[in-house]
């Protein structure tokens, strides 16, 4: 629950591999909010190979995330991508009473926005940042997690800054992990439709609470020649505490 005096961070195995900083910045808005943080590090939550159907494979590494968490009560996640895999998912690749057991680990997880937006701390947050930024929320953080609005507050406490939500904001930038792969045709539209919308709104920064939706994103901007830079939820409130 949020207030707690002690977190962990789970710094999920793509952020470490493709946006390093991530969780310095993470740690940096916790700490700011006057919470004591453990780093998790080091881990997946099985998320691709459950999309790939290696159910035995995701269980072996959702396995070593949850007893890396279980001596936490709260785990705070900077990937709403993989906060809606554990709470959501993983636990139901174990037989009762195993998943039950799962599930009450899983259920401490908790994407970045939400845990920062009910923090008691957070109204006491100094944030500004003049700006202009385009908002992608993306499909885990709006529609599994539901996180819309924890989203919405955390982006209104920054002073100076603007945000601008594109056309046709609840669709998916096309990404969807494995999907892309799947079915690269149709995540190439799907992205190229995105960037046009998100082009339209002027502004030249996207946020949003998954990385894996900005890399997307951001590969194909430079495909296009369209000049787009990403920066994740905690990468934007870093810089707004400077």
């Amino acid at each position: 629950m949020p207030g707690m005096a002690a977190v962990a961070l789970f710094d999920p195995c793509y952020l470490q591999a493709l946006r390093p900083g991530d969780a310095a910045c993470a740690r940096r808005v916790l700490e700011a909010l006057g919470d004591t943080v453990t780093l998790i590090d080091g881990r997946c939550c099985g998320q691709p190979a459950f999309n790939s159907g290696f159910r035995t494979e995701a269980r072996a590494v959702g396995r070593q995330l949850l007893r890396a968490a279980r001596a936490h009560a709260a785990i705070v996640t900077a990937s709403g991508s993989c906060t809606a895999m554990v709470r959501h998912y993983l636990p139901a690749l174990w037989e009762p009473p195993r998943s039950a057991a799962a599930a009450a680990i899983a259920s401490r997880f908790v994407d970045f926005p939400t845990y920062v937006a009910r923090h008691p701390g957070f109204e006491r947050l100094g944030l500004r940042l003049p700006g202009v930024v385009a908002l992608h929320e993306s499909c885990h953080s709006r529609r599994e997690l539901g996180a819309s609005a924890a989203v919405a507050a955390v982006l209104a406490r920054i002073e100076g800054l603007e945000v601008r939500e594109p056309a046709f904001a609840e669709e998916c930038c096309g990404f969807g992990g494995t999907f892309a792969v799947k079915e690269p045709e149709v995540s190439v539209e799907m992205m190229r439709a995105k960037l046009e919308a998100l082009a339209a709104t002027g502004a030249r920064v996207v946020v949003s609470p998954d990385y894996s939706c900005l890399a997307h994103l951001q590969a194909g901007a430079a495909g296009l020649g369209i000049q787009l830079e990403g920066w994740t939820l905690p990468e934007l409130l870093a810089r707004a505490l400077e």
